[in-house]
């Protein structure tokens, strides 16, 4: 394939992404949502809503890699308020000062290739600009399939362990102190194409709406 390039995700990729992905709801779903009858949930509108609540909020809800403008990879991120399911795991919340990196995926044929490593790179290149201080994420022991990441691939693209756990430990990777990192950060940022505009004040990953109940 040609030269890649990456930008930042909106809910306008979503019909883009390989069909599972575009309707997991994983960590998207609550759960009062699980319990629901699954005849009951459009799983698919579920994402949708999602991505454009977190792409009004912030501007993007991940990052998604091109070559030959055929999306090859993606990863989904948002503040930790817009993640319902961290609540059912035993490691969370997670800091105050971190941004949750929820899936990633490449396309079979190219992995192994560092686009997951560029993904990840590029989406702390963006929440950088944020005064977010770090990504986190909870992985999994687990082999096989599974919503979680795993935590070999977390630790390969640069997390380290803060709350250990037999199955489902949370990963994190500091982006204001890891000084290793401040040269790909900078790449990063650069190799991102299409930039979405920002919002005019940007707001922590603290932030919680005062909003009445909907």
């Amino acid at each position: 394939m040609g030269s890649r390039r990456l930008r930042p995700m909106t809910a306008a990729d979503l019909p883009s992404l390989p069909a599972s992905c575009a309707r997991c709801t994983f960590w998207e779903a609550s759960l009062s949502d699980l319990a629901a009858p699954a005849d009951q949930v459009d799983r698919q509108a579920m994402k949708a809503e999602w991505a454009e609540i977190v792409t009004a909020h912030w501007g993007y809800c991940g990052v998604v890699a091109f070559a030959e403008d055929q999306p090859i990879g993606h990863l989904t991120l948002a503040p930790a308020m817009y993640v319902p399911r961290l609540g059912a795991f035993a490691t969370t919340p997670v800091g105050p000062d971190a941004a949750v990196v929820m899936s990633a995926h490449v396309v079979p044929e190219l992995r192994g290739k560092g686009i997951g490593k560029q993904l990840v790179q590029s989406a702390a290149g963006l929440v950088a600009r944020r005064d977010i201080r770090a990504l986190e994420a909870v992985g999994t022991y687990h082999d096989g399939p599974s919503c979680v990441l795993p935590v070999g691939w977390l630790e390969a693209v640069g997390f380290h362990l803060v709350r250990p756990h037999p199955i489902t430990p949370r990963l994190r990777m500091d982006l204001q102190n890891g000084v290793r990192w401040r040269p790909g950060l900078g790449a990063a940022w650069h190799r991102l194409t299409d930039l979405v505009r920002q919002p005019q004040s940007p707001e922590p990953a603290t932030y919680t709406h005062r909003e009445g109940a909907s």
